[in-house]
């Protein structure tokens, strides 16, 4: 076994403990009472309720029922009504939603015993009066549950409630042991009242005791060996027919399973509904119970249709009346909505569920694996790319299970367990493996580029000579008339204007993903598509040397006004294949490009004096970004050392880029001249390059044209002539 094989199954082994133990690590933080014995509460599983928040208000509204109505008790009910409101008109207000059609009538309001006087009696004798013609009324208790609820014993229990609730509730039951237990019930309609009633639920909310967010209800309450549903709970069983004392609950993988005929509930261990919030408060259809009261007065049976099959929920929602609290899409809720999205979760399906924890354990683990393998096995900008998208990646998933399947996976233990991870990864490889990082940083950066620096950090088994086959785009550049500027300015001014002028179109070519190879004299080599792969190799190297040609422009006025010679540059670019590698003796050498490519780009930079041209690309090159770029064909040259010809083209702009009218007309009168050309049309074609050059009388790509024209006019080519010019000097 080889030593890079020994050191990388060792990053292997180390890649696995890591997360291993950083999993470990996190879930017994958020499944053991560690936390709770040190801080008195998890902060840990608080950030799991964070988390359902989230999932919450990033899903927005969920599909809900369309046949519940909240009548609430607002402000304008309350300035028209007044405070506390008579008890007739709630009577008024039941019988009319019943005689309108309401299925059934959940009620989240108090109706307590009252002073027997003249004023009260008349308005009791009603209140009884209107509520027994209504039969499908449900009111609403308010048990009281301490703390320590397991505990009680039935000579701590207050049985005052007991006789008269006793009917409505769900006789004992050994498997319905899960739920908390009240001492006793200290809102509760009145005697009379609560016989009338087809049902009760309780009102009881249980908020988390950190931040006060309502996310669960009981399901039931236990009192006196009974059990109560939740005031929505029961509207919506009552709803669908379905009787509450034929329910069972039996113990599921993931917690309890409350199930009757046609509905299965599910609950966590403690017997706690886990709310499926519909979203904002006003997704279901709303109306004050002034309005109702109006609209009956008034006969407007438009708006008393709204009850015909229906199911309702009366309560406060003035904040008079206080019976407001946080939930995790609201910072400050009427509660009765609270009993509406417990309503409209049962009868719609939609709950909240839980997976097992073996489950979450090993999701999580896969993950933290394969972030802890990809951080030990490669580089750190792609594992830092994979610890990204995994942690980006999980949470959409997370919440795309949640949305379609009422799912809720920990997203909180999963990315801390995913960054512990990666911070130990990347921090165990930071320590090991530094010095040799800097060693070959500090080597190399002296005369390669950054990104291949990065690379041979990355993989040092690159320092070695040879090399691979790539298609690349090479660039070569220099400077139109160096030595006659080198002339008028004398060696240290000639110095220090090539170096002002190399730094700016170096920075060009390294900040558009090109790799410099080498200077040569005031020259540039440069190339494109490796060491790092680049598939728009050829698009790049055409928009860098357009992006240098106008950074020259923008020099000119500095150098006039400094009295300096301009600088011009001529640049050919070629595409294909290479040998990329570094080249040299074993004690130094280049990561460079070579073959025939290379030589071809060479040529092509030359050849840009002969027209005139300061950008001349090859067809191998033109043929890669015909579409992203504007060209002008200059002509079907053989190079000198070649023997086979190829087209070149002047690269003018990119297809991007804002034109000039006169450049496109100057273009398109020279390419119907250069058809004429090929077609022997010689006089056509000396008229059209005429009209060309009206529009750039400079233009020596032209003027060379109307030179051949005239000379095969006089001497006409031979039959096989194919338009070939050939170079016999560079």
């Amino acid at each position: 076994m080889t030593s890079r094989t020994k050191k990388k199954l060792y990053k292997v082994f180390v890649g696995v403990s890591i997360p291993v133990l950083c999993v470990g690590i996190t879930f017994s933080l958020f499944h053991t009472s560690l936390m709770d014995k040190l801080f008195g509460s998890n902060i840990f599983s608080t950030l799991d309720k964070k988390a359902y928040d989230t999932y919450l208000n990033v899903r927005g509204t969920r599909p809900h029922t369309n046949n519940l109505v909240v009548v609430t008790i607002d402000e304008a009910t309350l300035n028209e009504l007044l405070y506390p409101i008579p008890r007739d008109q709630f009577g008024a207000l039941f019988a009319i939603m019943e005689s309108y059609g309401a299925k059934a009538i959940g009620v989240d309001y108090f109706f307590p015993k009252v002073r027997s006087n003249e004023s009260t009696d008349l308005e009791q004798s009603q209140f009884l009066q209107y509520s027994n013609m209504s039969h499908n009324v449900i009111h609403a208790i308010g048990p009281f549950i301490p703390e320590d609820d397991k505990s009680l014993d039935s000579s701590k229990i207050i049985w005052e409630a007991y006789p008269i609730l006793h009917p409505h509730g769900v006789p004992k039951k050994d498997n319905y042991k899960f739920f908390p237990i009240s001492s006793f019930v200290d809102e509760r309609p009145f005697d009379s009242l609560a016989k009338l009633s087809v049902g009760v639920g309780h009102v009881a909310m249980l908020p988390d005791s950190i931040d006060g967010i309502t996310r669960k209800v009981p399901f039931f309450v236990e009192y006196g060996g009974d059990y109560y549903p939740t005031l929505g709970g029961a509207l919506a069983l009552y709803s669908l027919n379905i009787d509450i004392k034929t329910l069972e609950v039996f113990q599921s993988e993931n917690g309890l399973l409350l199930k009757g005929i046609g509905i299965e509930i599910p609950l966590d261990d403690h017997g706690m509904l886990s709310i499926d919030y519909v979203g904002e408060t006003k997704f279901f259809k709303e109306i004050s119970m002034y309005d109702v009261l109006h609209a009956f007065a008034d006969n407007d049976t438009a708006t008393l249709s709204m009850f015909t099959n229906a199911s309702v929920i009366v309560g406060p929602t003035a904040r008079s009346i206080g019976d407001l609290g946080p939930t995790p899409i609201s910072e400050k809720s009427p509660n009765c909505y609270i009993h509406a999205n417990v309503y409209d979760q049962i009868v719609t399906k939609h709950f909240i569920v839980y997976p097992k924890l073996s489950f979450e354990i090993i999701l999580t683990l896969l993950l933290a694996l394969s972030i802890g393998l990809v951080s030990m096995l490669t580089s750190l900008k792609w594992s830092s790319v994979y610890f990204t998208v995994v942690m980006i990646a999980y949470f959409f998933g997370v919440s795309e299970v949640f949305i379609s399947q009422g799912l809720v996976i920990s997203f909180p233990q999963a990315i801390i367990s995913f960054f512990l991870t990666y911070a130990g990864a990347v921090g165990y490889i930071s320590v090991t493996e530094g010095k040799q990082k800097s060693e070959i940083k500090n080597m190399f950066t002296k005369y390669v580029d950054a990104s291949v620096v990065e690379k041979l950090i990355d993989n040092p088994e690159m320092l070695k000579l040879g090399g691979e086959e790539k298609e690349i785009t090479v660039l070569f550049s220099d400077i139109k008339g160096s030595t006659t500027i080198a002339e008028m300015l004398g060696p240290q001014k000639t110095v220090t204007l090539i170096n002002q002028y190399l730094t700016d179109m170096t920075n060009i070519v390294l900040e558009n993903g090109g790799t410099l190879d080498k200077y040569i004299g005031d020259s540039i080599m440069a190339f494109w598509g490796a060491p790092l792969p680049d598939a728009n190799h050829a698009y790049h190297a055409c928009e860098t040397t357009l992006y240098m040609q106008r950074k020259l422009k923008t020099m000119h006025p500095k150098w006039e006004a400094e009295g300096t010679p301009l600088i011009y540059q001529r640049v050919g670019l070629n595409t294909g294949r290479a040998i990329v590698g570094n080249v040299g003796s074993t004690n130094k050498f280049n990561y460079t490009v070579m073959g025939d490519t290379i030589n071809l780009g060479s040529r092509v930079e030359g050849v840009n004096k002969k027209y005139g041209t300061y950008i001349c690309i090859t067809e191998f090159t033109n043929k890669k970004v015909e579409d992203k770029v504007i060209v002008r064909e200059l002509d079907f040259i053989v190079v000198v050392g070649k023997t086979k010809p190829v087209r070149i083209y002047e690269l003018m702009a990119l297809a991007t880029d804002k034109t000039d009218d006169a450049m496109m007309n100057f273009r398109e009168k020279y390419l119907v001249a250069l058809e004429l050309y090929k077609k022997r049309e010689f006089n056509s074609a000396i008229s059209k390059l005429q009209d060309a050059l009206q529009i750039r009388s400079d233009d020596m790509a032209t003027e060379m044209y109307i030179k051949r024209s005239k000379e095969y006019i006089a001497n006409p080519p031979a039959d096989d002539w194919n338009g070939v010019y050939v170079f016999t000097e560079k």
